[in-house]
């Protein structure tokens, strides 16, 4: 089998999508599946095997993202794909490199798979841009409507979508590496920085609204308040439009580290004591998986793709969406707690190590037989 890939989103940009597509890149490498990426261009990275890079411009809102301008490589692009004859095309994202892959597929006939990875409605709300959501969700459904499999990262996704009317579904879920992220990796490092004599509770991802990251804030507030929090430190890992926030907030034991990633965020998730994840806004929330496979005990949302493996009281403490109340007394248990830290954290070990990525990646490769097998699905008008 032979792939090309199309993505708004890849290394060095740190996401869920460009983490994935890391996985599946090595994946692909290893099996000797060939393949080939189109994908914007971040900075001067060294030229790269099986990658096509693309100058992009950044996005206001999301600094560390480009978009790139696909017309005047159409040709080229076009060339390419007539030279590599792939036996399908895999639609990653849905905006300039996303749209070029379809307009390459339709004018040769290629087959096409499509992944669904943002709740983009939901975000229009954080980002006062709700008077979009009919329009943004027409587009969306018609862009997909081209796909002869459309993959979701969690059931909870996959039921979002099927009830707007989305067709050809299946799940592509997400694993997690149990030998970086492991209780293993606790070396201190991280607790000496921010106080070893502390309750280190963590967050990590990207710092911004649609993330509920205020509701945790407001949780936080209460603690501190009610003289609980005085023996603990609040440790915010990433980057984004509210870590000005965050930094200017004037609480004491909030800290921000920037972006971590690979063995130093492997060893600070370790080095926490307790991980903390407020969003509702998921199609699935691999950091949370990143979490349980460090050990931690978790507190998450009742909402969006970490329903798929989050159990309240198994492998975390699951919280009403956007209750900061319920945050707080979740920490309160946590943090007095140690014998729930210990159940959730045995919990959190045996769902990470159920979700290995050669599966995932496995079950991948069987969805593009099925994919290849079909007929190609009529799109709708």
């Amino acid at each position: 089998m032979r792939i090309a890939y199309f993505t708004d989103t890849y290394y060095p940009e740190i996401n869920g999508v460009a983490n994935t597509l890391s996985r599946l890149h090595q994946y692909l490498d290893c099996q000797g599946i060939e393949h080939i990426f189109f994908a914007p261009e971040y900075a001067d990275e060294a030229q790269e095997r099986d990658i096509i890079r693309f100058k992009g411009f950044q996005i206001p809102f999301s600094p560390n993202s480009r978009l790139a301008v696909m017309t005047p490589y159409h040709i080229a692009i076009k060339k390419k794909i007539l030279d590599y004859q792939p036996d399908l095309i895999h639609i990653v994202t849905e905006f300039t490199m996303g749209q070029e892959g379809l307009r390459i597929a339709r004018e040769t006939g290629i087959p096409v798979v499509m992944s669904y990875h943002t709740n983009i409605e939901q975000y229009l709300e954080y980002f006062h841009a709700k008077f979009l959501e009919k329009p943004v969700r027409a587009y969306f459904k018609h862009f997909h409507s081209y796909a002869r499999l459309n993959l979701c990262p969690s059931m909870q996704t996959y039921r979002q979508l099927e009830a707007q009317g989305y067709r050809n579904l299946d799940v592509w879920t997400r694993g997690v590496d149990t030998v970086l992220y492991s209780p293993q990796k606790r070396q201190g490092t991280w607790r000496r920085q921010l106080g070893e004599d502390k309750f280190i509770c963590l967050y990590a991802g990207r710092l911004s609204f649609e993330k509920g990251i205020d509701y945790y804030l407001e949780a936080i507030r209460r603690l501190n308040r009610e003289g609980f929090g005085k023996d603990m430190i609040f440790a915010f890992a990433g980057d984004g439009p509210f870590r000005d926030t965050l930094e200017q907030c004037g609480i004491d034991n909030v800290v921000t580290t920037g972006f971590v990633r690979g063995e130093m965020l492997a060893q600070l998730y370790a080095d926490a004591d307790a991980f903390v994840f407020p969003s509702g806004t998921e199609t699935l929330g691999n950091v949370l998986l990143e979490a349980m496979a460090s050990g931690l005990a978790c507190i998450c949302t009742d909402e969006g793709g970490v329903t798929d493996f989050a159990v309240n009281g198994k492998n975390a403490i699951v919280t009403g969406y956007r209750q900061s109340d319920e945050i707080a007394e979740a920490l309160m248990k946590l943090r007095t707690n140690p014998l729930l830290r210990e159940r959730l954290s045995m919990g959190a070990l045996h769902t990470a190590k159920e979700r290995s990525w050669d599966s995932v990646m496995a079950e991948l490769m069987r969805s593009y037989d099925r994919a290849l097998q079909g007929g190609m699905q009529s799109h709708a008008v």
